[in-house]
């Protein structure tokens, strides 16, 4: 595998749609290569910056069907997008025309909501959603372990105090903690994995002011977290002592409530 070949799959790696097989051929070049570890900073760093300003749609089969064809016009290997960088970096001329144009049809469609949004609890949320299956596939290899060990490192890089935090039980254990950005919010990002090998994140952050609506609250023994459902995924969100608490499980409704009132009952 050469840097070309793993250039053009940047993208799909860090979306986590590459099969273990290819990630792992991936990585192992990538530990090797400073230039394609560059290439793939940059392609975290772009899609960091999309999913922290702006949130998240789902785009109708027309627009996706007229971003593939123009994507798929210029492509010198059927099936296989270049990666952003690949194609800015080392890409022939003829593929600019076609990426340029792809952003447009984008940025016509889709730039007055992406850009202009001014819902903070839509922007969280969807952040959150973006950043599950990140976590949750970085996650999928990790045995469960003490969950004591986890969560000193991670606190000490916080500046806000988040115990006491649910540690997992005999059901659900906790995988992988850590810190991250969500939405411009710094937080502690926990994940979770059930007895099924469904995995759930719970994002705790200074509430700084969020505003959680009421309608689309529902009633959780004597709690009223806001609900919804996106991308097929459980969202919570509510406050407790000062943090707002983002958690999104895969599961159903009753799966979602039942981890939400163990988290809860700890703090």
């Amino acid at each position: 595998m050469d840097c070309q070949d793993v250039q053009e799959q940047l993208e799909e790696l860090v979306q986590g749609r590459l099969a273990a097989g290819s990630a792992e051929d991936l990585e192992a070049h990538l530990a090797g290569c400073a230039s394609c570890r560059e290439a793939l900073e940059v392609q975290r760093a772009v899609r960091a910056m999309i999913r922290a300003g702006a949130p998240r749609y789902t785009a109708p089969p027309e627009l996706r069907a007229r971003i593939g064809a123009r994507v798929g016009a210029g492509a010198e290997r059927p099936g296989r997008a270049r990666s952003v960088w690949w194609v800015w970096r080392r890409g022939p001329r003829w593929a600019l025309p076609a990426l340029a144009g792809t952003l447009a049809v984008l940025l016509a469609v889709w730039g007055p909501s992406l850009w202009t949004s001014r819902d903070p609890v839509g922007r969280l949320v969807a952040g959150g959603l973006a950043e599950y299956n990140e976590y949750a596939r970085r996650a999928a290899p990790r045995p469960a372990t003490d969950p004591a060990a986890l969560l000193r490192p991670m606190q000490s890089q916080l500046d806000f105090p988040i115990e006491p935090v649910f540690p997992g039980d005999s059901q659900v254990h906790l995988v992988s903690a850590q810190v991250s950005d969500l939405a411009g919010r710094r937080a502690a990002t926990l994940v979770y994995r059930d007895a099924a090998g469904r995995y759930s994140t719970l994002f705790l952050m200074p509430e700084a002011g969020l505003a959680i609506p009421e309608q689309g609250r529902v009633p959780i023994e004597a709690y009223k977290p806001y609900h919804r459902v996106a991308e097929g995924k459980q969202v919570f969100l509510w406050k407790q002592r000062n943090l707002a608490c983002l958690l999104v499980i895969d599961g159903s409704e009753a799966d979602g409530a039942a981890l939400f009132l163990k988290i809860r009952k700890t703090a």
